[in-house]
């Protein structure tokens, strides 16, 4: 997958429906990657204007190629 804009979409998802020992678990892990990929990334000035998404601050953000990867 080349967007991880979107692998982080389903992770949202995920975690809103998992028991809370497990959200807690599977959310520490998520930090970091949300973590490496700000230091990756630059905001994106419009993203309000064209992202369907853009309440998701994982949709706000520029890269360059695959997303950050």
């Amino acid at each position: 997958m080349d967007d991880v804009r979107h692998a982080r979409d389903v992770l949202e998802a995920v975690l809103a429906h998992l028991p809370d020992r497990a959200r807690a678990e599977l959310g520490r892990y998520v930090a970091r990657w949300d973590a490496a990929y700000l230091r990756r990334t630059l905001p994106d000035p419009f993203a309000l204007d064209r992202q369907w998404r853009a309440d998701r601050w994982w949709r706000r953000r520029l890269a360059d190629g695959e997303e950050g990867s």
